[in-house]
Order: C-alpha cells, then structure tokens, then sequence
C-alpha cells in the first residue's frame, strides 16, 4: 500500500524539526551537531540539512572551535551558538496599572524595557494601540535598532472566553474589543506581525524558556492572582487547545453546589482560591480597604495577609481553605496530565505562607500515587520582566520554525 504525504504534513515536521533544533542551541550552546542528534532524537542527516540551512539564513553561527574539543575522528568538533543579531521581537504585557515593553534579540536577551502608567482598561483601543506604536518605538530608540529589523510583536493580557460569541476571546483591559480584533488593528498601525495570548500562556512560556521548565517537557504552570489560570505543556509543546482555550483551570469544578463564580458557574477553583475570593471571604472577619480602580483587591489582599500573619483565626482558615480548593484542582490536573513538575506562579505566591501548607496536603491527599516519580511542586515569584519576556517568547517560537525572512514577509 503507498501512503500519500500531505505537503502541508512535511512543512509541518519540517517546522517541528527546526523548532527543535533551534531551541536545542539556545538551551545549550555552544553545542555540537552530534548533541542535538542525541537531544533531539533526530538523525545526523536532518540535524545536518536543517542547519546548514540556519546557517545561511544567518540564525545559527559556528563558534570558535575550540581545540580541546575533538571528534571521535580526531577532527576538532565545530559548536554551534544562536546569532542573536539576526532578529529582534518586541514584548508588551498589559495589567489593570500599567503596560511593559521590552525589545530582545533573538535569543532573548534584554535589549531595553519601558513601563508605561497607562491604564488600558480607561482607553479606547484606538489609543491603546497609539500608545503601544509610542511604546515600541521607545524601546526600539533605546536599543539601538531599526524599526524594519523588527521581526514581530508578542502581547500577553488577560482573556476570557466568550461563549456566547463562537468561542472568541475578550479581555477586561480592551473596552469590549475581542483579543482577535485588538490584534488586527494593532497590527494594521504596526504594519508588523502581531500574536496575542493570554498571561497564563506566557507565564508558562517564560518558565519553559527562562525558568522552572527548562529542564521538564511536562509541565503545568498555576498562575494565582486575582483570577486562577493555567499553562501547559504537554511533550515540550505549549497546549492551547482546538480553539486556543486550553487550560481553562480557574474553571474546572470541584464542587458544582459550591459558590458562583466571575463565569457564572458554580464551584469553579477560581471562587474559592483568587485574590477576589479570599478577599470577599476575609471581609466577612474584618474591614478590609476598598476595591480601588488602580489597585483592584491588592491593599485588601494585603491588609487580610498582614492580620493573618499576625494570627487571626478566622482570616487564616480563609487562606487555608483557598489553598485546600487549588490543591484539589492541582491533583485533578496531576490524575488527568501525569506532569513532571507544577509550577506555583502569579503575584499570589506573596501569601504562599498562608495557603502553601493546605495546598500541598490537598495535592498528596487527592491524587494518584506514582511512587518515586512523584510530580514536583515548585514555587516561583517571577518579577513583571519575566512576563514580558514570555510574550517575547510568543514570535521566537515561531521565528525559530520558519524562515526570518519569510515570517517577516
């Protein structure tokens, strides 16, 4: 029987290929053909093609050969490095308070970084989208680079789905725009390519990337903040799901007669363990300061953990409880996944003390024992840099599949 290869199936691994190679140097260089063979699980030929096409292109150099550095044959062993000139990417990362900017070479490296006190949210997204025009000509000024060099733009804020709307995605900070139409606009002013995803997707990248799973291609990053959401990669791949909805954890149920949720719902892990949720609860023990439109429920937040620390009876078992509710939602991801590692991310983390303890006796009490290949729970409290650097991470990924120059057309 002759089996037929789509095309579009061989540009695909091709790409696959490429990415794998690419990112294989970046994670390691200087590092030799014969590693990536051995990292990859690719064959000397593939490794071969695709990098002598890298090299053409100019993203993958040969380092200095180092004479201590020999074959089997006896030949000094040529390393390979990124050439982090041959690229630049432009990150922005949109809170409630403020916008990030950051331009990067190709591997990454912090070139400039800007933060704007714009409230995006208060803005049409006609403005939004002059200022961030403002914003990345700023960073691009103060790298030293030329607009034309820049590759793409990668947007990290947060997104809810809109399941009356075919499953589109929209944000609180855009005035009601979906993410889709933000994107195309921006676009349109930048006349560069523009990728948008949500904060849970690029904490999740910056930690495959820069962080906790470097070294993992199993992993799920819990971002805790004023909502509850999750990244995940599954076989060193980041998972967005048929309609880039994937990892909806905030809203997975664990106990569908518990309370409503921000969705809607009921008994998401989102109404027992966000910031919003352990908020309303602390303030059935004590005053708490007021929402403000700056701030959200940070001061309240802050105000509760203080008295909690102090020993507040009431307010600690509020922050128990959380821990508790995402604990069991992390072992239902840990039953589901079989993960190598969890990443606790988000501004939540500054309370980890309070909740920390309850969280990992839920884990262990409701998942499935795997004996010694337990998942590891980590806990990372990554600065607003890291963020932006995953949104960074949203064109590297698909610069480092596809020919520059193409991306770039």
């Amino acid at each position: 029987m002759q089996i037929k290869v789509d095309t579009g199936d061989t540009e695909l691994i091709r790409a696959i290929n490429r990415y794998r190679i690419v990112d294989t140097v970046r994670r390691l260089e200087p590092v030799s053909r014969q590693v990536i063979c051995e990292k990859t699980g690719l064959s000397r030929s593939t490794v071969s093609i695709a990098v002598n096409a890298l090299m053409a292109e100019g993203v993958l150099r040969d380092d200095d050969i180092a004479e201590s550095v020999v074959s089997a044959r006896g030949r000094p062993t040529s390393l390979l490095r990124i050439n982090p000139n041959a690229a630049y990417v432009v990150g922005m990362k949109l809170s409630a308070q403020d916008v990030t900017v950051v331009a990067t070479n190709l591997r990454a490296d912090t070139l400039a970084t800007l933060t704007l006190p714009i409230r995006p949210w208060r803005l049409g997204t006609e403005s939004l989208c002059h200022m961030l025009e403002d914003g990345l000509g700023a960073v691009v000024a103060q790298a030293g680079i030329q607009r034309e060099e820049i590759a793409g733009v990668g947007i990290g804020l947060p997104v809810i789905e809109d399941l009356t709307q075919g499953g589109t995605t929209r944000s609180p900070l855009l005035s009601g725009e979906t993410t889709q139409s933000f994107a195309a606009m921006l676009q349109a002013r930048l006349d560069l390519p523009v990728t948008v995803d949500s904060d849970a997707n690029l904490l999740a990248l910056a930690e495959r990337w820069f962080g906790q799973g470097r070294d993992v291609d199993n992993f799920a990053v819990v971002l805790v903040g004023y909502g509850i959401g999750m990244g995940i990669f599954v076989n060193g791949v980041l998972h967005r799901g048929a309609h880039r909805l994937g990892a909806e954890f905030g809203h997975m149920k664990i106990d569908w007669h518990g309370p409503q949720c921000h969705c809607g719902q009921h008994g998401c892990v989102e109404a027992y363990a966000a910031e919003s949720a352990i908020v309303a609860k602390a303030r059935e023990h004590m005053t708490l300061p007021p929402d403000d439109e700056i701030h959200g429920t940070g001061k309240a937040l802050q105000a509760a953990a203080a008295e909690a620390r102090a020993g507040h009876a009431g307010l600690r078992t509020v922050f128990a409880q959380a821990g508790e509710a995402l604990g069991v939602g992390i072992a239902n991801v840990i039953n589901l996944m079989d993960p190598s590692r969890i990443i606790v991310a988000g501004p939540g983390v500054r309370a980890y003390d309070l909740f920390g303890e309850a969280m990992i006796e839920a884990v262990r009490h409701h998942s499935i024992k795997r004996g010694d290949e337990a998942c590891e729970i980590v806990v990372h409290d990554w600065p607003v840099e890291a963020w932006v650097r995953g949104a960074v991470s949203l064109i590297l990924e698909k610069l480092y599949a596809r020919p520059i120059l193409k991306l770039k057309s």
